[in-house]
């Protein structure tokens, strides 16, 4: 299955650059197109955690995002 985020910057938050470079840092990959970065997962018990884990990562960066799952 496929996690995908859209993350969304805040002006008064950390770079954006390194705001990416967190979220890569926990496993995501970079996409062209309609999202801007990808995990896939198997089971539910890792979605959870990568959500958690996100969640996480991005506390206290002002930066927000919107998760899609598609299973392809």
């Amino acid at each position: 299955m496929k996690l995908y985020i859209e993350l969304y910057f805040d002006a008064s938050g950390m770079d954006p650059m390194e705001v990416i470079r967190k979220v890569k840092d926990i496993g995501f990959e970079p996409v062209l197109g309609e999202y801007d970065f990808l995990y896939e997962y198997d089971t539910p018990a890792e979605y959870g955690k990568i959500v958690e884990e996100l969640a996480d990562t991005l506390r206290d960066t002002k930066a927000t995002f919107r998760l899609i799952t598609r299973k392809e």
